[in-house]
């Protein structure tokens, strides 16, 4: 009997798209994941996001909610015990977008930055979504960046980081504007939190029961 020709070609299901928008919440490098991971790293935003907002204004405690949201995490395995980062600057002007840069590179690859910067350039092309984010038309602004990656141990890493600043004058290229005139002040803050892959697949289960019957009032838009 001959043996048929069989196609050893192994079909991945890796996640498309370049990032994500839940809620406030600018998820990045998520392009090349699985599928189960990105669902994992997706639900813990979504847990994490909702009892942060529930606790904490960040708007006016940003501090406050990034340690509250690294806590959710932590309560579903995820490493907390990287120091936070902080920039306040009073009468800022000048590039966000650079300040952000500058403070996140300690912790994050030139990689990752350039994810989160393709991530920016695809939410500015989307009016319509970019209407959805929080501050963007008013004079306060808060918004949060989540770089995701993974490092040489095959660990997830998530970088939380918040920023806040009142808009005096802005001209926009991209979302991180550059502020041409003094406005009062800017802060920027980070914090790395990462899970092991043993204890992700152990933690899967538990994430999606504890979402089970939760009301959530934002969603997720691929970018």
């Amino acid at each position: 009997m001959a043996l048929m020709d069989m196609d050893m070609t192994v079909i991945t299901d890796d996640v498309k798209h370049n990032a994500a928008l839940v809620g406030d919440i600018l998820l990045t490098g998520v392009q090349g994941q699985s599928r189960e991971d990105y669902r994992f790293a997706l639900n813990c935003t979504y847990l994490a996001q909702r009892q942060a907002d529930n606790t904490y204004n960040s708007a006016i405690r940003p501090g406050r909610w990034i340690d509250y949201y690294a806590d959710v995490l932590w309560s579903h395995g995820w490493n907390r015990d990287h120091p936070p980062i902080e920039h306040v600057q009073t009468q800022f002007y000048g590039s966000v977008r650079q300040v952000w840069s500058k403070l996140a590179s300690p912790i994050l690859s030139r990689d990752q930055v350039e994810g989160v910067n393709l991530g920016l350039a695809a939410l500015e092309k989307d009016v319509e979504l970019l209407k959805k984010v929080k501050g963007v038309s008013g004079k306060a602004f808060d918004f949060k960046i989540m770089p995701i990656s993974y490092n040489a141990n095959g660990d997830m890493e998530l970088v939380v980081s918040n920023i806040r600043f009142i808009k005096s004058s802005m001209n926009t290229e991209y979302l991180f504007w550059d502020i041409s005139q003094v406005m009062n002040q800017l802060d920027v803050l980070a914090r790395k939190v990462v899970i092991s892959r043993r204890v992700m697949d152990a933690r899967r289960s538990s994430v999606e029961e504890a979402l089970a019957g939760i009301k959530f009032n934002f969603e997720d838009y691929e970018l």
